[in-house]
């Protein structure tokens, strides 16, 4: 039996896992480090991980013979929380795993942190949400024993017992030192959610509901699987992109993807540059060479400064002209011929020549890759986000800026 303290863990992971101790250093909670430590000790050690606060209640001598990881599910209170809007179909419990030694998965799953050292919620960096995304991305699902909750986390974070009848080997006791309960709202706050709500009802403008919203989607396309075919129609927007336009094509030439199932949409709009007749110059010579090659216009009248084009107070005239650009491209550019569509911006300079079949054999409809300034950096995309807020209370209201929730990044 081991047991491991910040400094013995720091020590190991410089020894062993040095590739990994600059993301491990630079995680400034301690439940990071715990959360990636217990994932590289299971991949050099193997054995029974369990936390500080888990009480074995059973002989483990049923797992001996394993050779696959052993986990359990969170309980279904937890999942029902923080999987759904996650679209994770249950969340795994990190806080007891037996695992083989050198198991490969473990060096799958750590692939996964640093891009994600950042990220705001401890769940979602290195703890279930990411390791359930890791298990559920895993090429070979054999090497898991996935049990219900009850086997090493019958009860949840509330007390409560989840009443199945699966044999029990360990409790986890949720003691948690890193995360406490928010406190119930106090009057001040209640009054500033109803001030700040209240604005943001007077000054959204006008709005599309939820409930109307989800009216105009086919339930059936929705439930439909991931498309079977590879023809593919990448959609452009782009506006004074006279420059970007020739390096771009240069980019998607380069793609180890078969050009005769590859179709470019571009829609052009509100150019000062001279990008629609650059545009139809460099794209004359590629008649025949891909599947075919679309020309678009929308003109949205809109005039923005670019350097002050992402103050938050312009976001809705300036996201509105987009939506009705890239609104266009879908109505104008998409055809029963095509499989998939690749959105992209004309600025996007370098992309991986793998990128169109990597995305396309994830098994998903929707696939959002990073975009980033710098190679291995923060994603520059921040409009990809999710609300881990369940609440909307006045700190919610508070980041709308003309209808539009805009949180800091």
């Amino acid at each position: 039996m081991m047991f491991w303290n910040d400094r013995r863990l720091l020590e190991f992971v410089a020894r062993y896992y040095p590739d990994f101790l600059p993301t491990f250093c630079s995680y400034e909670r301690g439940v990071l480090r715990a959360d990636a430590g217990r994932y590289m000790l299971l991949h050099h050690f193997g054995g029974v991980y369990a936390d500080i606060d888990c009480e074995c209640v059973a002989s483990f001598d049923p797992l001996a013979s394993e050779d696959r990881i052993v986990v359990c599910k969170e309980p279904d209170t937890h999942a029902r929380v923080q999987a759904a809007f996650r679209r994770l179909p249950y969340l795994l419990f990190n806080g007891t795993i037996a695992s083989p030694p050198g198991h490969p998965f473990w060096l799958h799953l750590l692939s996964f942190l640093p891009g994600l050292a950042h990220a705001k919620e401890a769940i979602d960096a290195t703890g279930p949400c990411v390791m359930t995304s890791a298990q559920l991305s895993y090429g070979d699902q054999s090497a898991f024993a996935i049990h219900p909750s009850a086997l090493f986390a019958p009860v949840d974070s509330a007390g409560r017992n989840g009443g199945n009848e699966t044999p029990t080997l360990s409790i986890h006791h949720w003691a948690g030192t890193w995360w406490t309960r928010a406190p119930a709202p106090g009057w001040r706050d209640k009054i500033r959610t109803r001030v700040y709500r209240s604005w943001h009802h007077l000054t959204r403008g006008a709005y599309l509901s939820e409930a109307a919203a989800r009216e105009g989607v086919d339930p059936a396309a929705v439930a439909a699987p991931a498309p079977s075919g590879g023809n593919v129609a990448i959609l452009v927007p782009l506006r004074d992109a006279a420059d970007h336009i020739q390096p771009f094509l240069d980019a998607v030439s380069a793609l180890d993807y078969p050009k005769d199932r590859i179709k470019l949409v571009f829609c052009e709009g509100d150019s000062t540059d001279g990008s629609w007749q650059r545009l139809q110059q460099a794209v004359a010579p590629l008649t025949g060479v891909y599947r075919d090659v679309v020309l678009l216009q929308r003109q949205t009248g809109v005039r923005l400064d670019r350097t002050k084009r992402a103050k938050r107070r312009l976001q809705r005239v300036r996201r509105g002209a987009i939506a009705k650009v890239r609104n266009h491209l879908i109505d104008h550019g998409l055809g029963p011929d095509d499989d998939w569509a690749l959105w992209i911006d004309i600025d996007v300079w370098r992309f991986p020549a793998g990128i169109l079949s990597r995305l396309m054999e994830s098994g998903h409809r929707i696939v959002v890759p990073n975009c980033v300034k710098i190679a291995g950096g923060d994603s520059f995309d921040l409009n990809s986000f999710i609300s881990v807020r369940k609440e909307k209370d006045y700190r919610y209201y508070r980041e709308i800026y003309g209808g539009i929730h805009q949180p800091p990044a």
